[in-house]
């Protein structure tokens, strides 16, 4: 465990959580109370355009926004250009697959009240991926 802690890059680390508290959770929390003032009702078509909003809305900018503070805190904005041609299609279709049913538990079964913390919590599996693309 000591070698494990001693390897582990501290500021890479110290990047994606910033990233989450400075943006991420402000983000979204604003993002989550926009889509209930716009579809207050909690119906089928309701949920599924919460759903698909969040796809083609949310997750590409989260993926531009975390990208973007990855490469400038990390020193690499000049990078980020070349860095978001090779891996932001790939990183877009694996986020569909993986936010999607988190979308539809979210919007569906989650109160308002507990959105960011919900989808902050399912956030730390998604951002070992994330964080092992953006550091290849």
């Amino acid at each position: 465990m000591p070698d494990m802690l001693l390897n582990h890059d501290w500021l890479r680390a110290l990047r994606m959580a910033s990233y989450g508290f400075l943006l991420y959770g402000p983000g979204s929390d604003a993002w989550y109370q926009f889509l209930d003032r716009c579809m207050p009702k909690q119906t089928f078509v309701n949920l599924s355009a919460k759903v698909i909003l969040n796809q083609i809305v949310l997750v590409p900018c989260v993926i531009v926004m975390v990208f973007a503070w990855n490469y400038l805190w990390s020193g690499k904005l000049s990078e980020l250009s070349s860095k978001y041609q090779n891996d932001a299609i790939p990183t877009l279709l694996y986020g569909v697959r993986f936010w999607t049913p988190v979308s539809v538990v979210n919007f569906g079964m989650i109160p308002l009240h507990a959105r960011v913390t919900f989808m902050s919590t399912c956030s730390i599996f998604w951002n070992f991926y994330l964080s092992n693309t953006m550091n290849k």
